[in-house]
């Protein structure tokens, strides 16, 4: 028998030194012309009404995310996808949480000790924007962060396969510490539950 493909989400992570937006257009132009096989000529990066970025010239869907000094870029055959970055920091993790989550996602995030709860919360945060962007959505002015992210019972695994958002399963994330940046990867569409994430680091610039 011959084993079921499961979908596959690509996602490039790169450090800049500046110019974020247009090292990031770079960068996922350079990754769907890699996974689509075509020439990076052939595609151009356009951004709907919206704002969420679309390729014209190759059938994959695509998704880009970039901070200060980092960028993170997605694309996928198969599925709507969402990407996001943060660099890992000192954060008033306490404060964020109480005001931007729901109450058992805010207890979660104080379960660990001080050397982890940034991580925790950023672990959260990324996971919610992926999703938002996947949906091609924003955060609504925080609705979108009231979305729940499954809460596992220890710490988190790094990058395990798309994992369901609770009550819907064709809506799915996964997340995990990259170096010293927290990356989080969503998708939607059929077959986004059990998808394989790859990430790998590139230089952005």
């Amino acid at each position: 028998m011959t084993p079921v493909r499961r979908p596959l989400v690509e996602v490039v992570v790169g450090r800049v030194a500046g110019g974020e937006r247009e090292a990031a257009r770079r960068l996922v132009l350079g990754l769907a012309a890699r996974v689509a096989g075509v020439p990076v000529a052939g595609l151009r990066l356009e951004r709907a009404a919206s704002g969420q970025p679309y390729l014209v010239g190759g059938e994959l869907r695509v998704s880009v995310s970039h901070a200060r000094g980092v960028v993170a870029v997605a694309a996928s055959r198969e599925l709507a996808v969402g990407v996001d970055v943060e660099t890992v920091r000192p954060l008033p993790v306490e404060a964020l949480a109480r005001r931007w989550f729901p109450p058992n996602e805010a207890a979660w995030t104080r379960r660990w000790g001080p050397d982890r709860q940034a991580q925790a919360f950023l672990w959260l945060w990324t996971q919610k924007e992926a999703l938002a962007k996947a949906l091609g959505q924003g955060l609504g002015g925080g609705v979108g962060l009231l979305r729940p992210v499954e809460l596992p019972d220890g710490w988190p695994r790094r990058f395990p396969p798309l994992t369901a958002t609770p009550g819907v399963d064709e809506l799915a994330v996964t997340a995990g510490a990259f170096n010293d940046l927290m990356v989080a990867v969503a998708a939607a569409g059929r077959g986004a539950a059990g998808a394989d994430v790859r990430v790998r680091h590139a230089r952005a610039g």
